[in-house]
């Protein structure tokens, strides 16, 4: 009992600021820009639009107009498990699509060649339902994830060809976690446990633009480690009167994640008048994520865990493309290279983490010389990963992570409207 409800409680923290395992690696959602995601979500080395408020803070300082951008996407992501030969047993998820926006400002300030912005995204939410009864619903069943970034933020140009900028992320979160518990129930209803928890947490995002040539830009951004902190969530067991003393009515926890720092660099190419190029690499320092400490406040002796995650950092490589078809029209298209941080014996329900290949397009459309129309597709693609028995008990997490195959894919529509005024 005491190993089921480690990884309830580790479910909750992982999955109170990711957002979709599709997506990124680890618990790392790129939904920034519809321009940018269109182009593999590169665009540090060349601002696009005033979504660098996000990618780039000094990509802003080379933007000469005030402008808004309202932007939205939407997640058809499906997991599905095979277990290990020769049973014959499959699931799936069954999870109902969400919308994770983006709002961006930029307002020319009276100081000169200083700029000032703001950004409201969401770059972790998701919800992800397994099938009815499936192996692993002692492990995880159901979540319902929300999270919010706000991210006022200055840049300033120096000269004709650098821009810096810097912005402070104020970050809230708030999941709900549903699982079913492994205990006989004398009345007619399905011991579970539900988990609720919000917090809120600061952290800040720097960088520099610079242009080399009038072709060739360059682009570096830095967004610190976030950590986020549930103090005093809710467990609310449904139990049989005679588990009580195990699982108290009204207890309490609390637990910290790490949301770890990103380092971004970028270069962009105007191969000729109509034609533009980006490349772009981040890494991310996963290797902050060591492990998932619990405390309950009733039960504490039998209740508190200490789960092991020892992530490895990542780099994740990127390609884009811009064509002007007309003066109205701008294709699209992107790929990118994300490989997994979660080693062997770490996958669970909730990050049944793969290495994933996102391939990307869409366009933009003038629809007056003030407003643009911008729209992107996403397909990201896995290949199966099985993870076996002696794998888990090689590091110790035998009968808290399941045994068997995983493959994930998603299809991810969006699109955004900008006005410069």
């Amino acid at each position: 009992m005491k190993k089921s409800l480690t990884v309830v409680t580790a479910s909750l923290l992982v999955l109170c600021f990711s957002a979709s395992t599709a997506l990124a690696g680890g618990y790392q959602l790129n939904l920034l820009g519809q321009r940018q995601i269109a182009m593999g979500h590169t665009g540090v080395g060349m601002p696009l639009d005033i979504a660098t408020i996000g990618l780039n803070p000094g990509g802003l300082a080379t933007i000469d107009h005030n402008a808004i951008l309202l932007g939205s996407s939407a997640t058809f992501i499906s997991t599905h498990y095979r277990a290990p030969a020769p049973s014959s047993y499959k699931a799936k998820t069954d999870s109902p699509m969400r919308t994770p926006f983006s709002i961006y400002a930029s307002y020319v300030t009276p100081v000169e060649n200083l700029r000032a912005g703001i950004g409201i995204y969401t770059p972790y939410g998701n919800a992800l339902r397994w099938e009815e009864g499936w192996k692993y619903r002692f492990l995880l069943s159901e979540i319902s994830l929300t999270a919010i970034f706000v991210q006022p933020t200055l840049s300033y140009r120096i000269g004709d060809r650098i821009g810096v900028g810097a912005g402070f992320i104020f970050a809230y979160g708030a999941v709900n976690v549903q699982r079913d518990l492994p205990v006989d129930a004398q009345d007619d209803f399905t011991p579970m446990v539900e988990l609720d928890g919000t917090t809120t947490a600061i952290g800040f995002n720097v960088g520099v633009h610079g242009k080399i040539t009038d072709q060739i830009s360059f682009g570096a951004a830095y967004r610190s480690q976030i950590d986020m902190e549930i103090s005093g969530g809710d467990a609310d067991f449904t139990v049989p009167t005679s588990l009580s003393g195990t699982f108290p009515e009204g207890n309490r926890f609390d637990a910290a994640l790490p949301l770890p720092a990103v380092l971004s660099f970028g270069l962009g190419f105007k191969a000729t008048d109509d034609l533009r190029l980006n490349l772009d690499a981040n890494l991310t320092f996963w290797s902050a994520y060591e492990s998932l400490d619990f405390e309950f406040e009733q039960n504490p002796e039998t209740l508190n865990s200490i789960g092991p995650r020892n992530y490895n950092d990542r780099w994740i490589f990127r390609i884009g493309g811009e064509y002007d078809f007309n003066d109205r029209l701008q294709l699209r298209l992107g790929s990118y290279y994300d490989p997994s941080p979660v080693d062997e014996g770490y996958l669970t329900p909730e990050t049944p983490d793969v290495d994933r290949i996102g391939i990307s397009g869409g366009f933009g459309f003038a629809i007056t010389p003030q407003t643009d129309l911008n729209a992107s597709v996403l397909l990201v693609l896995s290949s199966p990963r099985e993870q076996t028995a002696q794998d888990a008990m090689d590091v110790g997490t035998f009968g808290t992570v399941p045994v068997g195959e995983f493959v994930t894919r998603a299809w991810i529509p969006g699109f955004s409207i900008s006005h410069r005024f």
